[in-house]
Order: C-alpha cells, then sequence, then structure tokens
C-alpha cells in the first residue's frame, strides 16, 4: 500500500513538472516573436509546481526576459533572485549571459550604474562561448548607455557599431540603423570626422531602401551638418526639419544652434525660449554652450556670461563625477583581478589534491599487487592440499549426479505429460475460436443483408416520392418534368441491381451519373431542381432569403451529402470559402454553427 501512495505521488510530481517545463520551452520559443504570450503562459504556471533550483532558476529567468520584452521595467530583484542564485556558478553560457544582463538592467532601473556595468562586465565573459546573439548585441547597447553618461565616448562608439553588426546579421534593421545613428552622433562630438562620414555612408545605404528612416534620421544629420556641413545645406536641413512640425527639446537645441551658425539671432533664440525649463535638455552643457553664443549674438552679454558661468559648473561637475566613476571602476576591475586570483589558487589547490589522489592510488595498486602476491601463493598451497580431497570427492560427486540424472528423467516425463495437457487445450480454444469466427461471419451476413434492405427502402421511398409528384402535378414544367422522370428511371435501375446484386442493371445509372457529374452546371441545376420538387418549402426559405440560384446550387451539393472538401474539390473555385461566409450572413446562421452541411439536412428535414 505505501508503495503504491509513493508511486503515485512521484508520477504527479513527475507530471507537473513536465507540464511546466513544455511550457518554459514555448514561452521560449515565442519569447521574441510574441511576448505578451510568453508571459501569459510563464504567470500559468503555478510556483508550487516548480521543483528544484534548476526548475525555479529557468522560470526566474523566463520571467525576467518576458517582462523586458513587454517594457515592464523593475527595480527589485524578487523575480530574478533563483536565477542569480543558480546561474552565478552554474548553467549553459546563454543562461548565464541573461542572468547578468537581466540582472544588470535592474540595477540600471534603480540607477545604480556601477553595479549594472559590473554585471555587464560580467556577462561578456561568456560572449565567445554564447549563442545568444540578441542578448549579446543588447548587453552591449546597455553598456554603451553607462558610457555615454561617463563620456566615454570611443567605448560607447565601439559597442554600437558592434551591436548593429550583430543587430543586422539577425535581420533587426530599425535596431540596426538606430545604432549606427548613435555611433555617428558620438562620434560627431568628438569631431571624428573619417569616422561619422563611414557610419553616416552605412546609415545613408539603408535608408535608402527604406524611406522610413528619414524621419527618424533627421536630428542626427543636422548634428552632423551642424559640425561639417555649409551654410546652404544647414539652411535646407533646417527647413526641411522646421517643416514636418516635430522635434523635441533636444531637437530644438540644434535648430536654435542652426540658425546661430547662420547668423539669425532672433530666431536662435525664439527656438532656444521654446525649450522648457524643468525638461532634460534645459540642464544639458549642449544647452549653456548654444545659450552662451546666441546671448551674446542678440547683445545680452549679461545673460550670455551667467550661461557660460553655468556651462563652467556643469562641466566641472562633470568632470568630478567621471573622476569618481573612474575610481569606482578601477576598484571593480581591482575586484574582477581579485576574483580571478582567488580561481587560479582554486585550480591550484585542484590541482595538488588531484596529485595527492594519484600518488594514492598508486599506493593502494603497490598494496593491492602484493596482498595479490601473498594470496597467490597460499592459494598454491591450499590446491595441493586439497587434491588429495578432490580425488575423495570424485566418488561422491559421481553419486550424485546419478542422483540429479535420476530427478532429470523423473521431471522430464512430468514436463512431456504437461505438453500433452496444453497441446489438448490448445485444441479446444482453437475450436472455440472457430465457433466464434464462424458466428461472426453470420452476423456480417446479416449485417450486409440489412444494410440492403435499408438501402432498397430508401430507393423505393424515393422513387414513390416522385412518383406521386408526377402524378399530383398535373402543370409540372416540362424541365422539371425531365429532370423527375429521368431520376425515376435511374432510380429503379440502381433498385434493380441492388435487388439482383447484378451490376448490368445499374450500367444506365452510372453512365447518367458520369455525364452529370461531368456536366457540372447541368448536374447542380437538375439536383437543386429534383429537391425543390421533393422540399419545396427547403427552396422556398432559400429563396425568401435573397439566395441566388447558384448559391442555391451550392447548398444543394451539401444537401446531398457531400462534405465542404468535397464540394470545393468538385465546383473547382478559388471563391469556395467567400460563397459559404456569403450564404453563412444571408441566412443568418450562428457562428457556431461551423458545419454547414448539418445545418442544411437539418432545415430541409424540418421544414
Amino acid at each position: 500500500m505505501l508503495i503504491g501512495i509513493v508511486t503515485l505521488l512521484a508520477t504527479v510530481c513527475c507530471h507537473r513538472q513536465n507540464e511546466a517545463w513544455e511550457r518554459m520551452d514555448i514561452s521560449e520559443e515565442v519569447m521574441n516573436s510574441r511576448p505578451d504570450s510568453a508571459l501569459s503562459l510563464l504567470k500559468s504556471i503555478q510556483q508550487a509546481n516548480l521543483t528544484g533550483n534548476k526548475e525555479k532558476a529557468r522560470h526566474a529567468l523566463l520571467m525576467s526576459m518576458a517582462l523586458d520584452k513587454n517594457f515592464v521595467d523593475t527595480t527589485v530583484f524578487d523575480i530574478l533572485r533563483p536565477a542569480i542564485d543558480y546561474y552565478s556558478k552554474k548553467g549553459s553560457p546563454d543562461e548565464r549571459l541573461r542572468t547578468y544582463y537581466y540582472q544588470g538592467r535592474i540595477f540600471q532601473n534603480r540607477g545604480e550604474n556601477d553595479s549594472a556595468m559590473y554585471s555587464f562586465l560580467r556577462g561578456r565573459e561568456f560572449f565567445s562561448e554564447a549563442k545568444d546573439t540578441m542578448t549579446v548585441a543588447n548587453l552591449m547597447v546597455a553598456q554603451a548607455a553607462i558610457q555615454y553618461k561617463m563620456y566615454r565616448f570611443d567605448d560607447y562608439i565601439r559597442n554600437n557599431i558592434e551591436a548593429a553588426r550583430l543587430y543586422g546579421e539577425l535581420g533587426l534593421p530599425d535596431y540596426e540603423v538606430s545604432c549606427l545613428a548613435n555611433a555617428m552622433d558620438v562620434s560627431v562630438i568628438n569631431n571624428d570626422k573619417p569616422q561619422a562620414d563611414s557610419i553616416f555612408s552605412l546609415i545613408n545605404g539603408i535608408a535608402a531602401n527604406s524611406p522610413h528612416y528619414n524621419e527618424l534620421l533627421t536630428s542626427y544629420r543636422l548634428d552632423y551638418l551642424l559640425q561639417y556641413g555649409n551654410k546652404k545645406e544647414i539652411m535646407d536641413m533646417v527647413s526641411s526639419y522646421v517643416s514636418t512640425g516635430i522635434m523635441d527639446d533636444f531637437d530644438r537645441i540644434n535648430i536654435a544652434a542652426a540658425y546661430h551658425m547662420l547668423g539669425d539671432g532672433k530666431t536662435a533664440k525664439l527656438y532656444l525660449d521654446s525649450i522648457s525649463t524643468e525638461s532634460e535638455a534645459a540642464t544639458s552643457l549642449r544647452y549653456y554652450a548654444v545659450k552662451t553664443g546666441i546671448l551674446e549674438q542678440n547683445g545680452d552679454y549679461e545673460g550670455a556670461l551667467k550661461a557660460y558661468k553655468e556651462f563652467s559648473a556643469t562641466t566641472d561637475s562633470i568632470h568630478m563625477d567621471m573622476m569618481a566613476r573612474d575610481l569606482m571602476f578601477a576598484q571593480q576591475k581591482h575586484e574582477m583581478e581579485k576574483y580571478n586570483l582567488k580561481e587560479i589558487l582554486k585550480r591550484d589547490r585542484k590541482f595538488w589534491f588531484m596529485l595527492f589522489v594519484a600518488f594514492a592510488l598508486m599506493a593502494a595498486v603497490i598494496f593491492v599487487c602484493n596482498l595479490y602476491k601473498l594470496s597467490k601463493a597460499r592459494r598454491l598451497l591450499a590446491d595441493k592440499e586439497n587434491l588429495s580431497l578432490q580425488q575423495a570427492n570424485e566418488k561422491l560427486e559421481l553419486e550424485r549426479r546419478n542422483s540429479i540424472l535420476e530427478k532429470e528423467a523423473a521431471e522430464s516425463e512430468r514436463d512431456r505429460k504437461s505438453l500433452e495437457a496444453e497441446n489438448l487445450r490448445k485444441e479446444k480454444e482453437n475450436l472455440e475460436l472457430q465457433k466464434q469466427q464462424a458466428e461472426h461471419e453470420r452476423n456480417r451476413q446479416s449485417l450486409e443483408a440489412e444494410n440492403l434492405k435499408m438501402r432498397i427502402d430508401q430507393l423505393e421511398t424515393e422513387s414513390i416520392r416522385l412518383k406521386e409528384i408526377l402524378e399530383c402535378s398535373k402543370d409540372l414544367e416540362k424541365p422539371l418534368e425531365d429532370i423527375i422522370r429521368t431520376r425515376m428511371e435511374m432510380l429503379n435501375t440502381l433498385l434493380a441491381a441492388e435487388i439482383s446484386n447484378n451490376d448490368k442493371y445499374a450500367l444506365p445509372y452510372t453512365q447518367w451519373r458520369d455525364k452529370l457529374i461531368t456536366d457540372k452546371d447541368e448536374f447542380m441545376k437538375s439536383t437543386r431542381l429534383a429537391i425543390k420538387a421533393l422540399y419545396p418549402k427547403f427552396i422556398g426559405y432559400l429563396e425568401d432569403h435573397d439566395l441566388t440560384e447558384g448559391e442555391i446550387n451550392y447548398l444543394c451539393l451539401y444537401a446531398i451529402g457531400l462534405r465542404g472538401t468535397e464540394v470545393g474539390e468538385y465546383i473547382k473555385l478559388k471563391r469556395h470559402y467567400h460563397i459559404s461566409s456569403d450564404i453563412r450572413k444571408k441566412l443568418g446562421i450562428d457562428e457556431h454553427e461551423t458545419n454547414i452541411g448539418l445545418y442544411v439536412r437539418r432545415k430541409m428535414k424540418t421544414l
């Protein structure tokens, strides 16, 4: 009883684990294409059904990925914690890379850029082994965002260019263009014209095939022209930019700078004054630098001096922050070096331990060899002593064998009798099986006779019904009367064939059927007219709902028992399902009525 309960519990737990693991497999497959579905699937997994640290870690990592791809930013580690605890020491390169990336993203959301950068540096250790190119590129972009705030422009450019290359290989041109545009913008800030020109040409090559990138790249092109363009190019670009009417505060700074370079200080000041003092742009270095020149150009020297002081104070603050961050990153690098040193010491300890184990094994082998030699000497001595005992025991062994032979002979006789009884039992079973087969054959023949009788009754009923229509309806139209008479003749030939079981009587019916199937329009028309004669209320119902003659012909194919695929194959029309949809609307068929054939035949019988 106890064993059964344990087995049942193990089976249930295994089933739950397999179900949770399968759901995680599906969510990982659709993570990039349908992140909302992946998140819903992961939320449907009960935490109580997760068994073991590995399964909990995988669920935590996939959940963090789904939240990130659904643009849900989080600042707590509650969800990711099982993945951090597990994948910090175990797991594949892809799993460890993803864990460090999402750990860094949480630090980024918290504003702890130093911790975020350290997580990203740990994640980069798995770049060479990981196959998840998307996460590699995303990590580079996230790392570049921190490098931009630290004014590490060279690192920022390198990360964006490499991320753009990876996005291009993945077939994500939007991400590729965005990274290249960021790299070009900072190359302009660095005043590295050759690099800016090189990146600019790559962007223009992509944008040439996709015009929708032009609006995205307008701001970056203006930055480039402000640094390297002439006044005409700047004027044309500003006019084009202003005509769109789409700009943010940083764009207004660039437009103000452009008008300042063109000598139009008043217009430049108008754009500068339109920037909200509460926005991030109003506290940027670029704002103070542009503001100083514009105020000076407009004769406001006191305001220009004040703007210059604000520019200097902001610059000093940034430099101090950069120095502090450099020290922190230097400390982080030192921590990483200490970590690497610990790994080396750990590896050395493992080496010496393995060497000790090897020597211990060697000593054990020598000891075993000596023990084997001693035991061999003792065995030789024992063999001599046992030789005499062996000869004495041979006689006893012979007697024992004779006794065994006698027992075997008795057992053989018992087996022979048992075999005869078994053969007799099998013969009885064979007779019983033959009786059952004969009974089955009789049942089959009886069923065939019943089916034949039913078929004959159906044919007789339809023939009598058609005959009654001819006798009762004296004013039938000539084409309909001919069709009914033809069908009666064919039903009579088929009835004769069924009754006599002679195929020659069915030959006229077969020829008539083949002719009608070949002439589809005639077949569908004659079928409609025959059904109209048999079920006038049904045809009237269809006509009352404004169905065309062709649509009624189409439904009559369902009425004679064809299925949807067979109707489509017969009429050979691409709009087969469009016809069905139009008919459903006219008849007001509920969308839950999925089988139109069943609906038609049910309606035909009830009307």
